[in-house]
């Protein structure tokens, strides 16, 4: 796994996520034990989840300061999908919580403008749902494609400010 997991408190874990939609800085946080969804969190899991969610977020926003500053981060999405108990058979996946982040140019790709059969002044919204349509397209960065180097360098990072705190 390219970047490596990283450890949280309250027996958490983070890695950059490896789906084939993802970019860099997607992180997928998860229990360091099996759980199938959140009401079978522990105290101190559901105690950490929080404060987890607002350092991650916190340290990303810092991350594309430092590194992308032509590029400002607008919004970490944070999504819990769980869809894998559902499959025929169900598969093995387990809760995993996302971190997503959504820069300035990421987000001009999934803006949505209403069209005339709308409502009159309804305003522009966000298309999250567009993430593995526009990922693939050459309209996507380049930069925020995942690759062993960039990935490598996100999570060298990260481990270094989890470390110091």
């Amino acid at each position: 796994m390219r970047g490596g997991i990283l450890t949280l408190p309250g027996d958490w874990v983070v890695n950059q996520y490896g789906g084939t939609e993802g970019f860099l800085g997607w992180l997928a946080m998860q229990p360091r034990f099996h759980r199938m969804e959140i009401a079978d969190l522990g105290p101190g899991e559901l105690a950490a989840l929080g404060p987890n969610i607002k350092r991650l977020d916190a340290l990303l926003t810092r991350y594309w300061l430092e590194h992308f500053s032509d590029d400002p981060l607008r919004r970490v999405h944070v999504v819990y999908f769980f869809e894998s108990v559902f499959d025929e058979p169900p598969t093995k996946f387990h809760l995993h919580i996302h971190l997503i982040p959504r820069t300035e140019q990421v987000g001009r790709l999934l803006r949505e403008y209403p069209t005339r059969s709308t409502t009159p002044g309804s305003a522009a919204g966000i298309n999250a749902w567009r993430i593995p349509k526009i990922t693939g397209s050459a309209l996507f960065p380049e930069r925020y494609r995942p690759t062993d180097s960039n990935v490598d360098a996100f999570m060298t990072w990260l481990r270094a400010k989890l470390e110091a705190a």
